[in-house]
């Protein structure tokens, strides 16, 4: 038998059953939302004179000061900033204008389209750490609880997201933002909830539009400053020179070579009731080898490459993947199933001397693959014919074609 606690309130089933139903920010917190507003409008028009480039893209982005269980700190849609009143209260100068500069940066850094299949929390922590550290660079400042390692210093979100993964990685600080503002609108969390909450969801057309701006904004600065950040500079020139990503392109082939296996025995079932006999699609199977050229300048995007190929992978229902380190010869070997794919993600890879590719290619000859990619920068010795299966050539930033044949993309983020 239950025992009712002392004092407890009885709840009826009518009570039960009444909707949620949460309350508007009262006059003492609209009068808080006025005052951050203002605050917060008063750091943009220092960051535009102290950091102009970010103001600029700042400027392109509503202010919205809100009192809402849901937004506890802050968090952007690409067309508004919404803050949490009392929480930036909490805050110092530094820290507001941190907070902000770091919402623009979201934006301009394209994270959304960027997360692909990545898993959302690590993928959120990544891109913390990206930014933080490029205005950690730029404003001389970072919350003390802000998540900030030196080490990631000039590294994309996609190359942190690879480290993160290593189990003897820590978290150094907290996520100081909400990365998806249209899910926590969803939320039917809390007390209050403050109608000026309202993200817009975020769109393809919005991310290339940010891009566009990125650039606009660099054009300008160019021609009334002069020079653009370093780091400000490295993003405009890969995006001035697109490249196809190499996750697409493998993703692609993937999907061709999936789509194009087809047998007779056991027929397609979905026609036999029509008395026709065709071929029916395998199952999803892949047989991928990967060789990876150790010498020094491949190891800082190693990680990086494997985290993304575990992801591409995912997609198939069975697919063996023959890992080998090369240098002058084969260094280490192992054959994957998908079973064991995360194991990649923490594959330890050692340095070595020369590159010379074609034991690679020997050691195939026995089991040949439905492709090969090959993670290196170019500088190693090849066969002189191509195989009859399918190369793709990894190259690192600065790498070299290694031969005519095959087919040859950039890692780039």
């Amino acid at each position: 038998m239950h025992r009712l606690m002392p004092n407890a309130p009885i709840q009826t089933e009518a009570q039960a059953q009444m909707p949620f139903a949460p309350r508007a920010p009262n006059a003492e917190e609209q009068h808080l939302k006025k005052r951050m507003q203002q605050l917060c409008e008063a750091d943009r028009a220092w960051l535009l004179t102290f950091q102009p480039f970010t103001a600029k893209l700042l400027m392109q982005l509503r202010l919205a000061a809100v009192v809402d269980d849901r937004l506890p700190t802050a968090g952007t849609d690409g067309e508004s900033i919404f803050f949490n009143a009392a929480f930036m209260a909490g805050r110092s100068h530094e820290d507001r204008r941190f907070i902000l500069a770091h919402e623009v940066w979201h934006c301009a850094l394209g994270h959304h389209r960027r997360q692909l299949s990545r898993a959302h929390e690590r993928w959120n922590h990544a891109c913390d750490y990206e930014i933080n550290a490029l205005l950690k660079e730029e404003l001389g400042h970072c919350p003390k609880d802000a998540l900030f390692d030196r080490c990631f210093h000039g590294q994309s979100a996609e190359q942190i997201y690879a480290l993160l993964g290593q189990k003897s990685r820590r978290l150094r600080g907290y996520v100081l933002d909400i990365h998806d503002v249209q899910q926590a609108l969803q939320a039917q969390a809390g007390d209050v909830h403050d109608p000026d909450f309202m993200p817009r969801p975020v769109s393809a057309e919005n991310a290339r539009a940010w891009q566009q701006r990125l650039v606009a904004t660099a054009q300008q600065h160019e021609r009334q400053q002069g020079t653009l950040p370093g780091h400000v500079a490295r993003l405009v020139e890969r995006l001035r020179k697109p490249v196809i990503p190499w996750q697409q392109v493998l993703a692609q082939f993937i999907k061709q070579t999936l789509s194009g296996n087809r047998q007779w025995l056991p027929p397609s079932r979905r026609h036999i009731y029509r008395g026709l006999y065709l071929p029916s699609q395998r199952s999803q199977t892949l047989s991928l080898a990967v060789a990876i050229d150790t010498s020094g300048s491949c190891q800082r995007d190693l990680p990086h490459f494997l985290s993304e190929l575990v992801g591409i992978l995912g997609a198939c229902d069975r697919v063996t993947v023959n890992v080998m380190e090369f240098d002058t010869r084969i260094t280490q070997q192992r054959q994957l199933h998908e079973g064991q794919l995360h194991e990649l993600s923490q594959w330890q890879c050692c340095g070595g001397g020369g590159s010379d590719v074609r034991p690679v290619f020997t050691a195939l000859e026995v089991s040949p693959p439905e492709l090969l990619v090959v993670f290196t920068d170019g500088f190693i010795t090849v066969p002189e014919t191509s195989p009859f299966y399918t190369v793709i050539w990894c190259l690192v930033k600065d790498g070299r074609t290694p031969a005519e044949w095959g087919i040859k993309v950039t890692l780039s983020t």
